[in-house]
Formats: structure tokens, sequence, C-alpha cells
């Protein structure tokens, strides 16, 4: 696990040594235990590592057939071991134990086909000397971060944001679409990251930058399965494979030369995940959880209960966040504004678990591939007649002359949605008609707005409700929230977070299946219930659905309410000109007097601040300050 960052010119001009120093500097957190800068006429790459295979040869950037193919990593091939003997088979000699070598000779055999056989986390920089072209690859679901920036005729790229500012005199215009997408789900969608022209590589696919023609190209190597329309094959031969998918993706994941343990809740999918741990060590498995003092958030004594069904070395923690101080730590290590409260409690669980181990497994990835999250069930109950669907018509209508901050509009909102739109709302932080009132005008320009393009998304898209749910979770919850949240918060630590669930053998799997084997109305992961049936204790699988949340309404109401209006009345919010200052004052009296739960709307506008500062205004000084 690690942090890669650098450039290459597209023009000859030679690199330069230390601004490739100044951009790996700021990912040491991700790497703290080694570092490494590599130059090569136009090329820069540099590593930050932290060392999880072959401690002592894994220094980075690895070369190799004499200097011909340079690799610089983020991420773990856990196949590796497989793929270095089919390689020394083939006559190739690797004179290292590391993963990150295996990348280098299987793209000097197959190039970017090589990506395709790689079963892992991974971000990617190779430098082709020869060929004197720059290939930048990222994981198939985007577990690893990668953002690249097309400037001055060069790329410059780096597994967070704050490396590719590190090599600019000033940082680039805040992009108004990124920043819509922001204040509608609470994090930035899609390859257009927070800065204008600066771009997140999409998961599984390839970036190549040829120097000599001057051109730079996008190839995809992998793409999320489409729900099958029928099954071919019977459940028990499903389940039978599945089972055997997930032990391979669990075992593989096992490998490393420093401590790991798991992340636990109360739910399957972490529950699943250290059955499988448990059936493959020696000893007893470290396990980690959080708390906040709060019944209706905390899964602490689920969780222990599952810890000691297998004999786990289990560590809990209730903590007090200090919210404010969080919340501009945070704010640091996500390099674009996010808004998911969950971050929370993910910083926490990373920093007790580091105390113990290097590595974790989660069960990150399982609701989004096997159906868990209730808002599938309730959206296919609003599957209705033509009639239902007339008169859902006739509220929206009625919902619309309703005045924005009056009480009862968002009740009349949500009840003239159908199943796509009422699924997608539940995904919102400002939904449209909030959007419209509070967002400046200059931003909402955009002629569909997030939330409606979302919503024509999931309809246009091929397959069953369920499955069309499911893919837009994939490719935009998942990736673009859930992975982003992971991987800051965990690496914030210098802890590395793996994902078996999401070993792409088992999404491939899963996604052959026809959404009814996953559930319905009534019934979500019904496939995955049956295939863990045998590992987990019973109360695992009867429990209720609960989210990795924050008592966030409570703690506004206990006086952090304060510390927001002072961040969001402040002369620079307000210059900023993204927002309309009465409307954010109308939020905040609503909330305070209890005549609206504005709790995750106040939270996103107080984050969004505090990321402007943390990388618009620091980066804008520091350019000053050396002009």
């Amino acid at each position: 696990m690690c942090g890669i960052a650098g450039f290459v010119s597209l023009t000859g001009k030679p690199a330069e040594p230390a601004r490739l120093a100044a951009m790996v500097g700021t990912l040491r957190h991700r790497g703290p235990d080694d570092h490494g800068l590599y130059t090569n006429g136009p090329a820069a790459l540099g590593a930050a590592r932290l060392s999880i295979i072959d401690v002592a040869g894994g220094h980075q950037p690895i070369s190799i057939d004499g200097g011909a193919i340079t690799v610089s990593q983020n991420g773990e091939i856990y196949n590796y071991v497989e793929l270095r003997e089919e390689l020394r088979q083939s006559g190739r000699h690797t004179a290292t134990a590391c993963d990150t070598e295996v990348i280098g000779h299987l793209y000097a055999t197959e190039g970017i086909a090589g990506f395709k056989r790689m079963r892992g986390m991974f971000a990617v920089a190779i430098w082709d000397a020869p060929r004197r072209r720059l290939v930048l690859a990222r994981d198939r679901v985007g577990k690893k971060p990668l953002y690249y920036y097309q400037h001055n005729g060069e790329i410059l790229f780096g597994s967070e944001i704050k490396a590719i500012l590190a090599a600019l005199d000033k940082a680039p215009s805040v992009n108004a679409g990124a920043l819509l997408d922001f204040f509608t789900f609470g994090y930035v969608a899609g390859s257009q990251a927070i800065f204008e022209g600066m771009h997140r590589l999409e998961p599984g696919s390839a970036l190549v930058v040829d120097t000599a023609a001057g051109t730079v190209t996008q190839e995809r190597y992998w793409s999320w399965p489409d729900g099958a329309v029928e099954d071919r094959r019977s459940e028990a031969e499903v389940i039978e494979a599945l089972r055997a998918e997930l032990d391979t993706a669990v075992r593989i994941r096992l490998r490393s030369d420093v401590p790991l343990g798991a992340f636990l809740s109360g739910g399957m999918d972490s529950a699943a995940v250290l059955a499988l741990m448990a059936r493959h060590s020696t000893r007893p498995v470290q396990t980690f959880t959080i708390g906040f003092g709060d019944p209706a958030y905390d899964e602490v004594t689920e969780a222990r209960s599952t810890a000691e069904a297998f004999g786990a070395d289990h560590h809990e923690q209730i903590v007090t966040p200090d919210a404010v101080k969080v919340a501009e730590v945070l704010a640091y290590h996500y390099d674009e504004p996010f808004a998911d409260a969950s971050a929370i409690p993910t910083y926490y669980v990373s920093e007790l678990a580091r105390k113990h181990v290097t590595v974790c497994l989660s069960g990150d990835g399982g609701d989004e591939l096997f159906a868990g999250y209730t808002p599938y069930a309730d959206a296919l109950k609003r599957v209705g007649s033509t009639g239902e669907r007339a008169m859902r018509t006739m509220i929206q209508a009625g919902a619309r002359l309703v005045p924005v901050h009056a009480r009862g509009k968002g009740r009349l909102s949500t009840m003239g949605l159908g199943p796509e739109g009422w699924f997608v709302w539940r995904r919102t932080v400002f939904p449209d008609y909030l959007l419209e009132a509070v967002v400046a005008p200059d931003v909402v320009k955009s002629a569909t707005l997030p939330e409606r393009a979302a919503v024509d998304q999931i309809r246009d898209a091929r397959g069953t409700l369920l499955s069309r749910l499911q893919h837009w979770d994939q490719q935009h919850y998942l990736v673009d929230d859930i992975m982003v949240k992971v991987d800051r918060a965990t690496m914030a630590h210098s802890l590395e977070a793996r994902c078996p669930l999401l070993d792409h053998h088992v999404i491939e799997l899963a996604g052959a299946q026809a959404s009814l084997r996953h559930g319905d109305a009534q019934t979500t992961k019904r496939l995955f219930r049956k295939v863990i049936e045998p590992w987990v204790p019973a109360a695992v699988l009867t429990r209720p659905k609960r989210g990795f949340g924050v008592p966030l309404r409570r703690w506004f109401q206990e006086g952090m309410i304060r510390w927001a209006r002072e961040i969001l009345v402040d002369p620079r919010t307000r210059q900023r000109g993204w927002t309309q200052q009465a409307e954010v004052t109308a939020m905040l009296q609503q909330h305070e007097q209890g005549s609206r739960d504005h709790a995750k709307r106040i939270w996103a506008l107080v984050c969004l601040e505090l990321w402007a500062r943390q990388h618009v205004d620091r980066v804008q000084s520091d350019a000053r300050a050396c002009a």
C-alpha cells in the first residue's frame, strides 16, 4: 500500500526531481515506511511506501528489463504468487518477492491486457522507456484512487489531489458541475474531479500517454456485469460456487508480511469475512469495533457477540468525538469535498486498528453486490399501477406549488416519486427543490440537475428494476462514496484496508444471477444469506440492517450548531458565492427551532467550507508566498 505521484512532459522537457519530491512528500501518510523517486528524460515516477509484502526488497519505483519498464504501485495484487510462478515458467526472472515487480513483467509480456489477470486493488503508473509512453491504470472497482491533470504540455498524476497541487503554482478553479454533484449527493461523482480540468481515472481503465505521438487515450479493460435476465445455473450450484470464490478471496487477502485484522460490525458482511479469516488463521483474528455511546447507532454489543463466536481477539472503543477537530482533519485527508458522516466512525475505527495491525479486512461492497440496502426493497414496493403513477404525477405538480421551506414540502415531494426517483432521493443531501433554493444560480446552471440525471440513467438502463438500482449504486455510490471514504480514512492512519467481497471473481458470479435471487420487495440479500448460513451465528442472519452512521442530529442539538453557524456566516464562506446566504440562514434557524431536521445538510455545508479552506485557500496562499 502506497501513495504514487509523478508526471510526464509531452514536449520532451526533462523531469525535475525536486518537483517530484514535493509531490511525493504530500503522500507520506499513505506510505511512511519508505519513499522512492525515479526520473528518466521527460518522465518522473515516485512512491511513498507502506511496506506490506517483501518489506525489505519491495522498494519503489521498481525497474525491470535493464530499466526498460519502471513501475510505481498503490495497492496489492493478491494473486501475485501464482502470477510470479507463471512468469518464471515462461522464462521471466524476478529479483524480488514483491507484487509490484510482477506488474512490470505482466506489462512487459502482455501490455494493458496484463491488468485483466491481476486480482487485487491497485493504482499503477508504468514508464515504458523504449516506447516513450506512460501508462496509468486503476483497479476494476476503484478501491484505489488515481487522479490526473493535463496542464502546460504535461500530464501530472497522483493518488491524491494534494500531490498534483504540490506541482502547480496555483490551484485550478473549482468545477461547477462537480460542486453541484457534491451538493446533491454529498460527494463528487464521475470522472470529473472537483478542480477544473482534473480527472479521476475511471475504474477498470488504463490511460496511455504516448509522448512520441503527443496523444492521450483511455482504454477500458473491465466493466461491471449486467444482471442476468434468467438464471442459467441452479441455485445450489451458485451457492457452492460463491462459497468457493469467497473463501479464495479471503484466503489470498491474508497474504501479508505484517500483522492484519478485521473491521467488525454486527452485520452479515463483516461476520462472513471474519468466519473465513478464522478458518485460515492459526491464531485468533484481531477485530475492531467502535461506538458513540448511542444505542440507535452503535453495534458494539452485536459485534462483540460475533467476535466471541469465532474466538477473536476483539478490540472495541466508545469515542466521544471532538467534531470540530475531526471535521478539520477529514477536510485535509479528503482532497475533494466529502460529507458522508460515516467517515467519522471509519476514521476512528482505523485509528484503533492501526495501534495493533497494519492491514484490515472489511465487509465493504456486500450490500451493493448482493442487494442488501433496505432502499432496494422499499423502491420495489413503489412499483404501482397506471392509476397510482397518474396520482403521483398530480402530487408532484402540487408539491411544486408549495414554498420551499413550508412544513410538509419534503413529505409531499417524496409522495409523488416513483421507484427510481424515490431511490435516488434517498441518496441525496440536497434534493432538487432545496438545491435550487440554497445553491447559487451560477452553480445551478446545468440543463439537467444531478438528481434528475441519475433517475433518467436508472430508467434508461437495461434489466430489472432491482438490477438497475444495484448497477447505479455499484458505479456511483460505491466507487465515489464508499471506496473514497474507506481509502482516505484508513490511509490517514497508514492502515491498509482489503475488501474480499469486491473480488472481481465474486462480483462476476454474483452479477450473473437474476435479480430475484438477490431480493424483492420483502427480502434483501436472499442469496448471500444462504451462502453464509453455515458460517455465521444464526443471530447475524436475522439482525435488522443498520448503517455505519453517527448521531449528527444529537450532536447539533448539543451545541455543535453554534460552531456550524460561525463557519457558515463567516465572510470567507459568503464570498465564495456558492450558496445563497438567506436560504442557508433559514435552514440554520429551522434546525435550531426543531421545525426541520437539516443536520446532514448543515454538515455538508460545513464540510465544503472546511475543504475550501484547506485545499483552495491554502494553495492560493502558498502560490502568492512563492510569487
